[in-house]
């Protein structure tokens, strides 16, 4: 018998099961509360009671509820409720840095490139759950009507009709922004490098967070910069205290910033955050770069605001891109520069001169007629699913003693290890082992976070995944007994007198 269905699209207990979801995770049911019997749902929906008993299976499926003899269904208690947040220890006074010269993002990459490696280190999701067929047709589609014309260049400031559409989109990211505002880019790698060419000169130092995504760290060694780390906390963001404190010291040419769904960690700064983040660097007249690249993809509620939403939008370059919500190979991203953007325009065409076209029109149609939004709920949903499959599989897995991020967007997790493992030797057991992952130096631009690394949850839950998750609890468990024991030796070993 096939399923019901809603509007000829989703099942309807899928629907209903997705909606209960929301209330678990928003806690309007909480751990170990009863859900209501089937009938009762039944009879509250208006569906039938296989419809209500199907809802309820996609649910312990999903690990959330859990059928107890002759009473009924509870919301399951999940371990990872229990797990503290990450603790990351910091300096006093952060101190301007000049860079190494190791480059982390080759190997992670190449890493990612070897199928033969579960994919749980480079922050790509998984094709699968991306809408590659369709943007494929409209590619096709495009390339038909255009003919020759497709293989053209997308000069810069780039095809307006992807302008237009990022114009109608910036208000939902709380601004206005014209088309005009607008400079297509190579992904939001480009936009970022563009940004800091426009503002710095080699020599600056740029306020950066930290832990931060480790491409930040490329972009400033090349870039000859020196970076200011300042600490994040796991659940709101900068601390700006400490970045008050540094200002006073420090003379910063530029500030980094991933505000929403960061990177590594997954936080979105509070709204009162933001506005004072903006109102500090105003006050210096310090250019306000943000990395949006993940802000549409929140668990649950509505999109958080850009920074630009706060202050002066001529005084904040906004960056962002599509490579992580659409086609990651489209490289499709976009610079809001403000009063920086006819310096930006001249560096787009003295470095890459335009985009390309084809990538660019078929994310414009998308966004456009695609049915983008609809589209956007299903990806935020699956993320949110693979994340919390994940933490409640690390718990398991691993020894005690770790710390978890909470993200609330995106599709990647935090994790402080045992303090006497270290990440990267982890890693290099866990790429032996067949398992890709990032370890925490990387996101330092001063090789912090020895023991922390980063997993990604682009992917589906599958055997596999749950596999390399255990491996890697084994892996972290042996370095932590094995380095317990040894220290246990040192402090035995008599001393000299």
């Amino acid at each position: 018998m096939s399923s019901p269905k809603t509007n000829g699209r989703e099942p309807v207990y899928l629907k209903l099961a997705n909606a209960l979801e929301g209330m678990i995770a928003n806690r309007s049911l909480r751990p170990g509360e009863r859900v209501p019997s089937v009938r009762q749902f039944s009879r509250q929906q208006n569906v039938s009671v296989p419809t209500a008993l199907q809802a309820y299976a996609t649910l312990e499926t999903r690990g959330l509820i859990e059928a107890r003899p002759k009473s009924g269904f509870y919301v399951r208690a999940r371990l990872s409720d229990l797990i503290r947040e990450p603790r990351m220890t910091f300096p006093a006074t952060p101190r301007s840095i000049q860079l190494g010269v190791d480059d982390p993002v080759a190997s992670l990459l190449a890493d990612h490139a070897d199928k033969r490696l579960v994919p749980l280190g480079a922050a790509l999701p998984s094709a699968e759950l991306l809408p590659g067929v369709r943007l494929a047709r409209i590619v096709a589609a495009i390339g038909r009507r255009l003919g020759a014309e497709s293989v053209g260049y997308d000069v810069s400031p780039g095809h307006e009709s992807l302008r237009r559409e990022l114009s109608r989109r910036s208000l939902d990211w709380g601004c206005a922004l014209h088309a005009d505002d607008f400079i297509v880019t190579v992904g939001a790698t480009e936009a970022v490098s563009l940004a800091l060419r426009a503002v710095c000169k080699p020599g600056d130092t740029v306020a950066v967070e930290s832990p931060t995504y480790f491409g930040l760290a490329s972009m400033l060694r090349e870039l000859q910069l020196k970076a200011l780390p300042i600490p994040v906390h796991s659940a709101t963001g900068m601390d700006l205290d400490v970045m008050e404190r540094a200002l006073r010291k420090t003379r910063v040419a530029a500030c980094v910033v991933i505000a929403n769904f960061h990177n590594p960690i997954g936080f979105v700064m509070p709204d009162e955050n933001k506005r004072r983040l903006v109102e500090l660097c105003a006050r210096r007249d310090i250019p306000l770069i943000e990395d949006d690249t993940y802000a549409d993809l929140q668990h649950e509620g509505p999109r958080p605001r850009s920074l630009k939403a706060f202050g002066d939008a001529d005084s904040i370059v906004l960056c962002g891109s599509y490579s992580k919500k659409l086609a990651p190979g489209f490289r499709v991203g976009y610079i809001a520069a403000g009063r920086w953007q006819p310096r930006v325009k001249a560096l787009k065409q003295a470095s890459t001169l335009s985009g390309a076209l084809l990538p660019a029109l078929a994310v414009a149609e998308f966004l456009k007629n695609g049915g983008y939004d609809r589209y956007l709920r299903a990806i935020r949903q699956a993320y949110r699913q693979q994340v919390d499959k994940m933490r409640e599989a690390v718990v398991e897995s691993f020894p005690p003693g770790i710390g978890l991020s909470r993200p609330k967007g995106g599709f990647l997790l935090w994790c402080e290890l045992p303090s006497n493992v270290d990440a990267i030797q982890l890693a290099q057991q866990a790429r032996a082992a067949g398992i890709s992952i990032a370890p925490g130096p990387m996101f330092s631009p001063v090789g912090e976070f020895t023991n922390f690394i980063r997993i990604n949850c682009g992917y589906p839950w599958s055997p596999q995944i749950e596999r390399a998750v255990g491996v890697l609890g084994h892996l972290v468990a042996r370095m932590a007994g094995r380095n317990n024991e040894r220290a246990k030796r040192r402090n035995s070993e008599p001393t000299m007198s």
